[in-house]
């Protein structure tokens, strides 16, 4: 059963070395056309009108797991009351067979940027990039090479600068599944400012993944209910700078929207981080870990040393009620298990409403999240345990950051945002946050780690294209204050951001 392992961890290593060697070729050949089978979790404006398709009945799949496959969003109608159409640009631009154009970007700003919503943000004081991709009937693979420089240490003092491989894939069809080897980012749920289990906050995780392109429902009579559905699975290894190193993260997502609720839409989840160095890998760990036999006095008796890892699970719901224009949304995660339940329970709730105009669309939200931990059973709430775990105390974080929620460990966040969308295809965006970081004044987290602080921010976000330049460009202007209980610590400035993107 160790083979089974090693041949996965070979492969994720072969996977990374087989692009990087594709950075030679890459300036050798003569690239034409444009051609990619997947939306990344990168734009909320065009995340915003693939909602309004959805909401009016011109889309007929699920939409709350990036990055989404450009196959299942093929609208059914044509009956859109708005002008704009940046699915349809998108779908034309990149839905054919062919090389992509060299795609190359540039971008500078602070390098704070401690939330991280659903976007695209640069990652440093200094980012630039290229990348192109390429797609047939059966294959499609992605070469982005990416530069970061002057990021800032993480909480642990660490830098993560220098040439990356971000977005990078080699996927292929298999039927109505798609297998992928790559770092790509991902985006699990139907919040705007953040996912309690999985956002793009963190770097992309080097991963394996299998997922259902196209989420038909099932034709069974008995089944048909269940309404269109998607799985999704990766296997990802993690960084090596951890106190146990090079851990596994197995992620498990289904998404149904059932027939007996119009406007519902729910989705499932576990996240498993398992093995590395030091830590027991073979068949029967991932086995106990999918069978969530990984507590102390379960399959692993009273010896420690024989967990599998740390899990997390939950459920996540949106509902639009009776075709009003808004709707209600909410996320539950377990960091915990109780007699087969999810336990030490954080939280997501919010509203969103949406309204069509002559030239634009809009679509505001109001969002908070509690990532305390809260015992279904009533017990008294316990403090430092959102992402943390006993044998992995890096926690559930990759390169520095939660691959969850942006606010980390007892936090409470209340965000308010956004989008105006005109026909022209110029996106506006505004968020307003304010909470508490690390409220009980201990403990790990990544921003404001072992003291309690208030957080205050707003930002102002613009997007535009000049299509006759094969031009786009994205800005961004705001404020942040982290006002720490240890004035030593405390930390306020001016946020901003510019990048642009060009294709030749």
């Amino acid at each position: 059963h160790r083979i089974v392992i090693h041949v996965l961890y070979f492969l994720m290593d072969f996977s990374i070395l087989s692009i990087k060697a594709s950075v030679f070729f890459y300036f050798i050949f003569v690239l034409k056309a444009t051609a990619e089978p997947f939306l990344a979790p990168h734009d909320p404006f065009l995340r915003h009108e693939i909602r309004l398709l959805q909401d009016e009945g011109m889309l007929n799949s699920t939409i709350n797991s990036w990055p989404l496959n450009l196959g299942g969003l093929k609208s059914e109608k044509n009956e859109q009351q708005w002008r704009h159409d940046l699915l349809g640009n998108k779908m034309q631009r990149e839905n054919r067979s062919g090389w992509n154009s060299i795609q190359s970007s540039i971008g500078i700003s602070d390098d704070r940027i401690t939330s991280r919503s659903f976007g695209k943000q640069p990652r440093g004081s200094f980012t630039t990039g290229v990348e192109t991709s390429w797609m047939n009937n059966r294959f499609a693979a992605k070469l982005s090479l990416l530069a970061l420089y002057g990021v800032e240490n993480d909480w642990q003092g660490r830098k993560d600068e220098g040439l990356v491989l971000d977005s990078s894939y080699i996927a292929t069809r298999l039927g109505n599944w798609s297998a992928s080897l790559g770092k790509v980012d991902r985006w699990w749920g139907p919040g705007w400012d953040g996912s309690l289990i999985l956002s793009t906050n963190a770097r992309p995780i080097p991963a394996i993944s299998l997922d259902r392109r196209i989420a038909e429902p099932f034709e069974n009579k008995w089944l048909s209910w269940i309404g269109p559905w998607s799985f999704h699975s990766f296997i990802g290894r993690m960084e090596e700078e951890r106190t146990v190193p090079n851990p596994y993260l197995w992620g498990i997502r289904i998404d149904v929207n059932p027939t007996i609720l119009d406007g519902l839409e729910i989705g499932m989840f576990r996240m498993m981080q398992l093995g590395g160095e030091g830590r027991p890998e073979g068949l029967s760990t991932w086995v106990d870990a999918f069978l969530s036999q990984d507590n102390v006095g379960a399959n692993t008796g009273k010896d420690p040393a024989n967990e599998p890892g740390n899990q997390l699970a939950g459920i996540d719901i949106r509902w639009r009620p009776w075709e009003a224009p808004f709707a209600i949304y909410g996320q539950v995660v377990g960091e915990d298990e109780d007699k087969f339940l999810p336990n030490a329970l954080m939280f997501q709730y919010g509203i969103e409403g949406w309204h069509k105009w002559t030239n634009s669309t809009i679509r505001i939200f109001a969002e908070y999240s509690d990532l305390t931990s809260t015992w279904w059973t009533g017990d008294t709430d316990i403090r430092n345990v959102t992402y943390g775990h006993h044998i992995y105390s890096d926690g559930y974080r990759y390169r520095g950051r939660p691959v969850g929620h942006w606010a980390d460990t007892d936090s409470q966040i209340v965000s308010l945002g956004g989008f105006l969308q005109y026909n022209s295809g110029v996106g506006w965006g505004a968020l307003l946050r304010s909470g508490d970081l690390n409220e009980d004044d201990s403990g790990n987290n990544s921003l404001s780690n072992g003291v309690a602080s208030d957080y205050f921010a707003i930002e102002v976000f613009n997007s535009r294209s000049y299509d006759m330049q094969n031009l786009e460009v994205q800005t961004s202007l705001g404020w942040e204050e982290i006002e720490a209980k240890t004035p030593s610590l405390s930390n306020s400035g001016l946020t901003f951001s510019v990048s642009v993107t060009k294709l030749f």
